[in-house]
């Protein structure tokens, strides 16, 4: 079964790199969900992640041609999303420091339980938390903490070395945990 969906999706792959708009509507329909996926949990926020989605799909039909179907066309796609969001995530901190507002206030988790086995409240904590995070430091967190991608695969979406993804990751882990503690200090 795994032969026939592979086997299934290159085709659908072949003719859109042909400019077949009914393939590319199923490549949308088959992929949109995954990629939605991404971009709520790099952006936390359900407006633009559709339109981060919206602009990835606009993209890839652009440049379908380029694809090399050697790839696997998911870490194509959470290249183009990620890059999207990274931009997006840019553009929204470059505001807040024209603001002159922190983009993390961890006073805003005061309110929240703190022992709660509660999955949303945990999410809204590490939302509030990552929040602050430098871009970089946010997308490899994500991409390798929240989606579970390996290391490799998250240097290769975000096209830097491993080690970067390592040490991003480490310097992300460390400054959550340490936000985490000023948040249970309060």
């Amino acid at each position: 079964m795994t032969t026939s969906k592979s086997t299934y999706e290159r085709t659908l792959l072949h003719r859109c790199r042909n400019g077949n708009t009914n393939a590319f509507s199923e490549i949308v329909k088959q992929y949109q969900s995954y990629a939605y996926s991404l971009a709520i949990r790099l952006l936390w926020n359900a407006e633009d992640a559709e339109d981060a989605v919206q602009e990835c799909f606009l993209r890839i039909w652009k440049n379908f041609a380029s694809y090399d179907p050697e790839r696997k066309f998911t870490t194509w796609l959470y290249t183009i999303v990620t890059n999207i969001c990274y931009d997006m995530l840019r553009r929204r901190q470059r505001d807040t420091e024209l603001r002159g507002k922190d983009s993390v206030d961890i006073s805003e988790l005061q309110h929240a339980p703190r022992n709660s086995a509660n999955t949303a409240d945990t999410i809204v904590q590490l939302k509030c938390l990552a929040s602050g995070l430098p871009v970089q430091q946010r997308l490899v967190f994500i991409l390798r903490d929240v989606q579970d991608l390996s290391v490799f695969e998250t240097a290769e979406i975000l096209a830097i070395s491993e080690n970067a993804v390592k040490s991003n990751l480490y310097y992300a882990r460390r400054a959550l945990r340490e936000r985490y503690r000023q948040l249970m200090k309060q």
